[in-house]
């Protein structure tokens, strides 16, 4: 005699989130954690504002979103028009202009929205407003540079692209962006591209005291005709 088969459990209904702030964090490759450090606070708080644990107050959301670089309604809610991503204008970068900072004031979000495209999906994408001539033969001044975080993945670092550089001088800071370059020895450069001659390529492993970092790599770029 056959033993009855037990009877398959229908499969489970996707789970539903109260917010968006998993999907969020979906399309952008953060973590709880990763959240919680950028928002300054604990990945327990942020999972239990995800899940509908805590009180998504507007002060959470407003919270939210000048790290996502959203609107506070799109922590709970899709924009209307699909297939777009907004993006946080950071700072600006001028070459030549060494200061004790560069960012805009968080309290007054500056955003560009571009397409989301599926290649930048999982990107931790940022915005810099370009100032000066130093890339003027790419950039006009005012124009609007995307980068994606460097995060240490295989294939960031690549000579001919173009990159968010921050050169450190004591107390002081001077934010660029710059074309890499390799020369004939093997060694990496960062060259300006500009008509003006009062710029010079630099080396990437800096100098007698000043260190360069790269930060960002361009994805995108808005600028003026």
């Amino acid at each position: 005699m056959q033993t009855p088969k037990k009877p398959v459990p229908p499969p489970k209904a996707p789970r539903e989130y109260p917010n968006r702030i998993r999907e969020l964090n979906r399309e952008r490759g953060w973590s709880y954690d990763a959240l919680a450090e950028k928002v300054g606070s604990h990945p327990k708080t942020i999972g239990a504002l995800a899940t509908g644990g805590a009180e998504l107050t507007l002060t959470w959301m407003q919270r939210l979103a000048r790290v996502y670089g959203v609107k506070a309604y799109e922590i709970i809610e899709k924009p209307e028009i699909a297939n777009l991503r907004t993006v946080p204008v950071t700072g600006r970068v001028q070459a030549g202009e060494w200061a004790d900072g560069h960012t805009f004031d968080t309290q007054v979000p500056r955003t560009i929205i571009i397409p989301n495209d599926d290649e930048f999906r999982r990107l931790d994408l940022y915005a810099l407003q370009i100032e000066g001539e130093s890339m003027n033969k790419l950039y006009a001044a005012g124009s609007i540079v995307v980068l994606s975080r460097l995060s240490q993945r295989p294939g960031e670092i690549v000579a001919g692209k173009r990159y968010h550089v921050v050169r450190t001088r004591g107390d002081l800071t001077e934010e660029t962006i710059k074309t890499l370059v390799r020369d004939g020895a093997g060694e990496y450069w960062l060259q300006p591209e500009s008509t003006s001659p009062a710029f010079a390529a630099f080396a990437l492993e800096g100098e007698d005291g000043t260190t360069v970092e790269l930060r960002g790599r361009v994805r995108h770029a808005f600028t003026k005709e």
